[in-house]
Formats: structure tokens, sequence, C-alpha cells
């Protein structure tokens, strides 16, 4: 679907609420921030996120250096 959106799996992550948000990203092979203040209460076990956040405002510092994480194994040489 990313790629559908117009979008690059290398350049892409999930924010969700719940633990199929976690299991979507993981399928897709994208990393994910989990919302501590989504719809679903946060999943107390299975799959884990890269980040936590508990409040949007912490977004931008938390999918940053994921991003940067996926620029950088784009550019490494395989």
């Amino acid at each position: 679907m990313i790629a559908a959106a117009g979008g690059e799996p290398g350049h892409a992550l999930m924010v969700g609420d719940s633990a199929v948000d976690i299991r979507a990203a993981l399928g897709a092979g994208v990393p994910s921030i989990l919302v501590s203040f989504g719809y679903c209460p946060p999943p107390p076990e299975g799959p884990q996120a890269n980040a936590v956040i508990d409040h949007f405002d912490m977004l931008e510092t938390s999918a940053l250096p994921l991003l940067r994480g996926l620029t950088a194994k784009a550019a490494a040489p395989s």
C-alpha cells in the first residue's frame, strides 16, 4: 500500500495506537511508533514498536532517528 500511495517503504514509518498497527508495520518492513493516547489501550504484550510517544509533540523527535536509519540503510552498499 505504501507504493500505491506514491511512497517508498524505505522512507516510511507507521504511527499507530494498537498491536494491529504494529503488526502491520512489521509486515510492511517499516519501523513503528506507538501512541499511548489513541483509541486503543497500548498493547501489554506482543509486537513492540520502535518508539512510544505520549503526545504528538514527541512525534518529530521520535520519528527523525527512525527515518534517518532507513535512509542510511538505503544508502549502504549491499
